[in-house]
């Protein structure tokens, strides 16, 4: 008798359109896309964010880029639905105060509220990579993500303090842009320190002094290690190994958690 495949046998169907749709995109979920969206960010508030309309640009790169990392990092669906909600509210009243400069707070609020979200995001990756039975490419990229989204996290607080405290952050400056937060913690999260920029308060100095050896730690223990075992199975966790069955999908990757 000849060989009976898959499609011949009975009851067994095609993928519709729609499956093989969501296992395209499925595929696309990976943190070397995230680590690409990361440095677009960053481009973008640093050369944008002079313009009331580059505003709503990089309102729209960096929610599309929270969503799309929630998404890679199989998160929880409340996590993504927020992202949703903030890329649409921050959209809209980004577009308001372009058009008129009194919506202006209502401007500042969303972008507190994303950076909020965008503080969670690292634990999430964190999460999603520590369930990785093997170290892989996707792995290691992932740390990396976190490392640079560590760099935005910090800028975020360091406005909103700036915001909430009604005082300047840096010593000697006034109205400082976000572009000049996400440059200082850039440079103390690499520990670069160029001295033009110094926080004013005490505040100020012992966040500075967290991302700065927060950054070196997470970068010789956690990085460091991941390198060294790459290609090679984790140590064995309870949460990583689903009560010891064998992994599953894209090198790997945890389950989604819904």
């Amino acid at each position: 008798m000849g060989r009976i495949t898959e499609t011949q046998q009975p009851g067994a169907s095609l993928p519709s359109n729609g499956r093989r749709a969501g296992l395209i995109a499925r595929r696309t979920d990976t943190y070397g896309l995230v680590l690409l969206l990361i440095i677009v960010d960053y481009i973008a508030v640093s050369t944008l964010l002079n313009n009331p309309w580059g505003q709503v640009a990089v309102v729209i790169s960096l929610g599309s880029t929270l969503l799309f990392t929630l998404r890679t990092s199989r998160s929880r669906r409340v996590w993504r639905i927020l992202a949703v909600v903030y890329l649409v509210a921050g959209t809209l009243s980004s577009v308001v105060s372009a058009l008129s400069l009194a919506a202006e707070t209502l401007s500042q609020w969303a972008t507190i509220t994303g950076g909020l979200l965008l503080i969670a995001t690292p634990f999430v990756i964190l999460r999603h990579i520590g369930a990785h039975r093997v170290v892989t490419t996707e792995t290691v990229l992932g740390a990396i993500c976190v490392y640079l989204l560590l760099g935005f996290s910090f800028a975020f607080i360091y406005s909103t303090v700036a915001y909430l405290g009604g005082a300047p952050f840096f010593e000697g400056q006034r109205n400082v842009p976000f572009n000049a937060y996400l440059f200082f913690s850039y440079t103390t999260l690499t520990t670069v320190g160029y001295g033009n920029l110094v926080p004013l308060s005490a505040l100020g100095q012992a966040l500075a002094m967290l991302e700065a050896l927060s950054g070196q730690i997470y970068l010789v223990i956690i990085v460091a290690r991941l390198v060294s075992l790459w290609g090679q199975q984790l140590p064995r966790r309870e949460r990583g190994l689903r009560g010891g069955a064998a992994p599953t999908g894209d090198e790997g990757r945890a389950p989604d958690q819904e």
